[in-house]
């Protein structure tokens, strides 16, 4: 047993004087210098291929939408086409206004992350609470699907006029309006 003990004070001995000799002390440094080297050269290729793959092209984009929050200018221009749409009064406008304005608000719906495959399931996420107008929208959004699922079916403008009027509502109260 007493050899075993021997064995290792002789290795500590020597791996302790072998680790604090100027050779070993060289080649460390000589490898930390040549890691140094290899890191810069890598992050230099690293760049190099960044840039030539316009790989930054996102950063850019996120910057941009910093810059120029257009979401309310670009629904008030959809939303005055669809209130040049209720004016014309014809049943085939009256219909595609009811059908845009729903799109409109299931957009809005859609980018703040509501979950669910359609406009139907992405309503039942939203609360009173969050929006006073739901029930309104609800039937809004059934007066759409009649028009989609049955296109020969006519509607009055006081329909169409009280749908679009709470789409509206609805839209002004996430400050999409």
């Amino acid at each position: 047993m007493e050899a075993i003990f021997d064995y290792f004070y002789e290795l500590y001995d020597y791996l302790a004087v072998y680790f604090s000799s100027p050779s070993f002390q060289r080649t460390v440094l000589i490898l930390k210098l040549f890691s140094f080297v290899v890191s810069a050269l890598l992050m230099f290729a690293i760049i190099i291929l960044l840039s030539r793959a316009k790989a930054g092209w996102w950063v850019k984009e996120r910057l941009d939408s910093f810059k120029k929050p257009n979401l309310p200018q670009k629904f008030e221009q959809k939303w005055n086409q669809i209130k040049i749409r209720i004016e014309t009064g014809d049943e085939t406008n009256l219909k595609m206004a009811v059908i845009e304005a729903d799109s409109m608000l299931d957009e809005i719906l859609k980018r703040m992350s509501l979950p669910g495959k359609d406009m139907g399931e992405r309503l039942e996420q939203i609360s009173k609470n969050h929006l006073p107008s739901i029930d309104d929208v609800w039937e809004a959004h059934r007066l759409r699907n009649t028009i989609v699922h049955n296109p020969d079916i006519g509607i009055s403008h006081k329909e169409a006029e009280k749908s679009i009027e709470a789409y509206e509502k609805a839209l002004k109260e996430l400050e999409a309006l």
